[in-house]
């Protein structure tokens, strides 16, 4: 088999993580799985693997990418345009997605690592644009409204 330059590597990973992170962004991370991924690169699992040593690695096709998605979605106003602005987002498929990924990342993990990561980002966010209000009072209120949104009863 033939070996291929780093560079090709390189640009092959930058597609392969497109595919996962559109794959999340429209059916969820339970749908990222190397069948998935082979199905829809033409590769074998063993190639992916060289990419992808196990399928928790899938998650650096979200390195950066996650954040900016949130925020595109946010606006920081005042409190409560921050809450309208989050609530009206859970419509939105990706940041449903996204809002699943942290949820279930939560209910799984003794070691929260990434998860508690970008929502101690998040949080230091919100506390950097609405330095009166208390960032984690605000978090912990809007994890709730996605909690009982991805449970319907926001409605």
């Amino acid at each position: 088999m033939a070996r291929i330059t780093k560079e090709k590597w390189q640009e092959n990973l930058a597609k392969y993580n497109a595919i996962i992170l559109h794959i999340f962004l429209n059916e969820g991370w339970d749908h990222v799985t190397y069948d998935r991924l082979s199905k829809e690169t033409g590769l074998r699992k063993s190639t992916l693997q060289g990419y992808y040593p196990s399928n928790q690695d899938f998650a650096i096709a979200m390195d950066g990418k996650v954040l900016p998605i949130i925020m595109d979605h946010l606006s920081f106003e005042s409190k409560e345009v921050l809450i309208e602005s989050w609530s009206a987002s859970l419509e939105s498929k990706e940041f449903r997605m996204i809002m699943k990924m942290f949820m279930m990342h939560a209910s799984k993990h003794e070691d929260k690592g990434q998860g508690a990561l970008g929502a101690k980002g998040l949080q230091n966010i919100i506390q950097h644009k609405l330095p009166k209000e208390d960032g984690l009072a605000l978090l912990q209120h809007l994890f709730g409204l996605t909690m009982t949104g991805l449970l319907g009863l926001n409605k």
